[in-house]
């Protein structure tokens, strides 16, 4: 739907998981997941329905240590692009989930392109 429908570009297309670049830059994404993706690092098993959205940060080791200091309950540790999906160090696409104070599920999300020219 997201590339006929609606024009998008596939960014990339997994197995139960697809994203498509937003016309806002190659860093927006939407990120669709089928109700057969089971890998919890992917999306966790707290997660049951509706959207995870995710917030782009600069140091994601960081971020997660900030919000575990401040009480906030995490869901898993850190996924790296490159243990899951392969690749080198290049690959610096990292990724955690929370819970919000609102007990919906977010994802903290390191950007791992070059910075744009």
């Amino acid at each position: 739907m997201f590339a006929d429908v609606l024009g998008m570009d596939s960014a990339f297309s997994n197995p139960g998981w697809a994203g498509f670049v937003l016309p806002s830059g190659p860093r927006d994404l939407v990120e669709v997941f089928s109700p057969e993706m089971t890998d919890e690092r992917i999306a966790p098993a707290a997660f049951e329905a509706g959207v995870l959205l995710a917030f782009a940060v600069d140091d994601i080791i960081g971020a997660r240590a900030e919000l575990a200091v401040a009480d906030v309950e995490l869901l898993g540790d850190i996924v790296w692009a490159r243990d899951l999906m392969g690749g080198d160090e290049s690959n610096r696409w990292g990724w955690f989930f929370f819970r919000g104070p609102d007990d919906n599920i977010y994802v903290i999300q390191q950007d791992g392109l070059p910075p744009p020219e």
